[in-house]
């Protein structure tokens, strides 16, 4: 517990990550403050200060934080790409703003290191929210249900082989593989849309002649993982289940699990394994 109340500033995008981690820092003893994306419709509670950013207005936003004495902020949540009208912006926001919009056209990993960048230029500190709840990870090990040894862990390396090339192209953060075949990429739709592809495939398909395959989701090589951290949640594990898969292999201290002990229940029922695993690491 913290023993006494330490000030951060919370940046919110959607999703129930963004609300998970809300709720775990307040019971935390954290005294947080919300600023809310344009993206994020959740609800905050009445005790809680919160202001909504307007990226126009953006210094506004940030001056706030300066006044309640708050240096350090987290980004929590999914973020959409965001529209931005320099032209409309007062004076002192266009300044912040024009560190970012040349990075609008590139990949993910363009933009938050610019959003980074600009924030530390301004004299914040970034925490990450996996260290601020290190339980939202998985160190490396084995969960779930036992799986065919040596044949799983053979397709996983062949897996991992493809996922490292296939993450330097910044357009993604995962991967289906099932005997050498990649059944799925991750684009920017995200992973369950992918898994969802999967699905529909396999219905065109004979389900009992195509069975199995492993999910694999880890970082990119210069993923801003103060901001934008690869996360699945009881959803994933679902959608999985319907796609057929064996299991799912994910990065070790590195990829967030909302609601980690209905993930472990998930995999329980349907028999599915989870390996968390170092991804630069060719032993398992």
């Amino acid at each position: 517990m913290v023993s006494k109340k330490k000030k951060i500033g919370l940046i919110l995008g959607s999703g129930g990550l963004a609300v998970h981690c809300m709720e775990q820092l307040v019971l935390l003893g954290y005294e947080i403050t919300i600023l809310r994306l344009p993206c994020s419709k959740i609800k905050i509670k009445k005790n809680i200060d919160c202001i909504d950013i307007h990226y126009e207005t953006i210094s506004d936003a940030l001056s706030f934080l300066r006044k309640k004495s708050i240096f350090e902020i987290a980004l929590i949540g999914y973020v959409e790409r965001p529209v931005l009208d320099v032209l409309k912006a007062s004076h002192n926001s266009q300044k912040i703003l024009l560190k970012i919009v040349s990075s609008l056209n590139k990949g993910d990993g363009a933009i938050f290191t610019a959003v980074k960048e600009m924030l530390i230029e301004e004299n914040f500190h970034i925490l990450k929210v996996q260290d601020l709840l290190p339980e939202l990870t998985l160190p490396s090990g084995r969960y779930g249900s036992s799986f065919e040894e040596k044949k799983t862990l053979c397709e996983i390396k062949s897996g991992l082989a493809i996922f490292r090339n296939y993450a330097k192209l910044d357009i993604g953060q995962s991967l289906i593989i099932k005997g050498g075949h990649c059944l799925g990429l991750e684009t920017i739709t995200g992973t369950d849309e992918m898994i969802k592809a999967v699905v529909n495939y396999r219905k065109s398909k004979l389900p009992e002649l195509d069975l199995g395959g492993v999910l694999i989701k880890g970082s990119k090589p210069k993923q801003v993982l103060d901001i934008d951290t690869p996360v699945i949640g009881p959803n994933t594990i679902k959608l999985a289940n319907k796609a057929s898969l064996t299991g799912l292999v994910v990065e070790s201290n590195k990829v967030i699990l909302v609601n980690k002990g209905l993930i472990f229940d998930l995999l329980k029922s349907f028999n599915m394994f989870l390996i968390s695993t170092n991804f630069l690491y060719k032993d398992l």
